[in-house]
Parts: C-alpha cells; sequence; structure tokens
C-alpha cells in the first residue's frame, strides 16, 4: 500500500509539472501505460472537489441529494471529460495530430489537476482558466501540434460548449 501511495505521489508531482506548462511532463505522462488508473483517480477527486464546491455555494440540501452529488459527480466527470477529449483529440487528428487518444488522454487528465480548486468556489472558477494555456501546451507537445493549431482546437472546444451551456439555459 505505501509503495502505491509514493507512487500516487509521483504521478501528483507530474500533474503540478504540467501545470506549470512543462511540455516535457506531458510527453513523459503519455507513455507512461501505469498513468492510466491515476489519472482517472486525479479525474474522480476533481469531480469530487466540484461537487463539494457546490454544495459550499447552494448550502442546505436534503441528505440523499449530497449523497448522490458526492458519490455520482465523481463518476460524471471522468464520462464527460473522457467524451469531450474525444472530441479535442479527433480535432487534432484533423489537424494532423501525431499521437494516439491514449497518449493523449494520459497527459490531459494529469493537466486536469486544476479541477481541484473547484472546491473553494469562485476561485476554483478564476483559477481553472488556466486549463486554457495547459490543454494547449498539452495538445503541442504531445500530439505536436503547432501552437496555432492547438489554440483553434481549445477555441472550438470553448465554442461548442458555450453553445451547450446557451442551449440549455435558453431550453432548460
Amino acid at each position: 500500500m505505501s509503495g502505491e501511495k509514493i507512487e500516487f505521489k509521483k504521478y501528483l508531482g507530474k500533474s503540478f509539472e504540467i501545470l506549470k506548462l512543462k511540455g516535457s511532463a506531458a510527453i513523459e505522462i503519455s507513455k507512461d501505460e501505469k498513468a492510466f488508473v491515476p489519472g482517472l483517480i486525479i479525474l474522480a477527486i476533481g469531480g469530487f472537489a466540484s461537487a463539494l464546491g457546490l454544495l459550499f455555494t447552494t448550502g442546505a440540501l436534503h441528505s440523499a441529494e449530497v449523497i448522490v452529488l458526492l458519490l455520482f459527480t465523481p463518476i460524471l466527470n471522468v464520462v464527460f471529460f473522457s467524451f469531450f477529449l474525444g472530441i479535442f483529440h479527433v480535432l487534432a487528428k484533423i489537424l494532423g495530430g501525431q499521437a494516439g487518444f491514449m497518449e493523449y488522454y494520459r497527459a490531459a487528465v494529469f493537466g486536469s489537476v486544476i479541477t481541484w480548486a473547484q472546491v473553494v468556489p469562485l476561485i476554483g472558477t478564476l483559477v481553472s482558466i488556466w486549463s486554457i494555456p495547459v490543454n494547449i501546451v498539452i495538445l503541442e507537445n504531445v500530439h505536436k501540434l503547432k501552437r496555432l493549431e492547438a489554440v483553434t482546437i481549445i477555441s472550438i472546444m470553448m465554442l461548442i460548449a458555450m453553445g451547450i451551456l446557451y442551449s440549455i439555459g435558453f431550453f432548460g
């Protein structure tokens, strides 16, 4: 068990290197096949942090709602992140990206450690803006894209996300 903790700490350290925009860390993680499970744990913790942040902003909920939120948000974070990462990957491939999906996935999930800041409602949202340059660096280094191509992918995904949010607000 202590070996696993040390291993996770090592991977967590790589996450913070990626947050410092070190493309070499993204490349290293992308090639590490053992990084998949620690990456899923990072994603799940991000979902849990988002759920806690939501609880802090919404106030008192029924205990059943709290339990459902805390149990399912980590799972939903993994599912939705994976779905949208698939779209990022397809766009990267269209623009000449060279990485396989799992290589890109491993690097991107480690860059998602920034979502842990969501536990602090407003500050977490502001800190999460840093995920834009983080994802650009990951696309540049892992997919071997030019900066303009990486920025194009991020811009397209932001437009899609805004469209989805607008649609939810408009129809919801």
